[in-house]
C-alpha cells in the first residue's frame, strides 16, 4: 500500500530538534536510513513510518500536523514517477487549492543523484496550509523516497534535518 494512500499520519506536539546523529534503521528488505536522536521507525512491508519524539499516530485523520516515512517503491512494483503521478491525481481529485503542484528541485551529492518534489496546498476543511516534500534518491540502481507531509510551517522547520536524513538513505543488498 502506498504511504500517502495508507492514511498513516501522526501529530507532533514537540519543538523542532536540531539535526543530530542518531542510529541507523535497517529495513528487512535491505534499505536503511540514519534517524535523528530519539526518532523511531515503525516498519511496514515496503518502508517505515518515522516518529519524532513526542509523536502520536492517528491513522484516521488526513489533517495531522506531521507525518514522515521512507519507502522503496520497487518493493511494491511501483516507481517514483508512479507515486508523484498518483499524488498529483489525488490532490486534483480532492479539490484542494494547490499552490505548488510538484515543483522539482535538484538534490544530490557525488554519486548520490536525487530530486525533491514540493506540493503546497490549503486544506479546505481547516483552511490551513500544508506541504508534501518527496525526497527521491537513487541508491544501487533503486529508488528510495523520504516523504514529509504536514502543516507547511512544521515541514519547513524540519527541512535541513530532512535533507540530512535523505542523504543517509542507502540500499544494502
Amino acid at each position: 500500500m502506498r504511504p500517502l494512500l495508507a492514511g498513516a499520519v501522526l501529530a507532533i506536539v514537540c519543538t523542532v530538534p536540531a539535526a543530530a546523529k542518531g542510529k541507523k534503521y535497517r529495513h528487512p528488505l535491505g534499505f536503511q536510513i540514519e534517524l535523528p536522536e530519539k526518532w523511531v521507525a515503525e516498519p511496514s512491508p515496503a518502508g517505515a513510518t518515522l516518529h519524532p519524539p513526542g509523536a502520536k499516530v492517528n491513522p484516521d485523520r488526513e489533517d495531522n500536523a506531521e507525518v514522515y516515512w521512507f519507502w522503496a517503491p520497487s518493493a511494491e512494483k511501483s516507481s517514483e514517477n508512479d507515486y508523484v503521478r498518483d499524488l498529483r491525481e489525488n490532490l486534483k481529485a480532492s479539490n484542494v487549492e494547490v499552490e505548488r503542484g510538484g515543483d522539482l528541485e535538484g538534490f544530490s551529492s557525488p554519486g548520490r543523484p536525487g530530486v525533491i518534489y514540493t506540493f503546497d496546498f490549503t486544506n479546505p476543511a481547516d483552511k490551513k496550509d500544508y506541504r508534501i516534500r518527496v525526497f527521491a534518491m537513487q541508491r544501487n540502481g533503486k529508488t528510495l523516497l523520504l516523504i514529509a507531509k504536514g502543516r507547511r510551517d512544521r515541514v519547513e522547520a524540519r527541512d535541513k534535518l530532512l535533507r540530512e536524513m535523505a542523504m543517509t538513505l542507502e540500499w544494502k543488498n
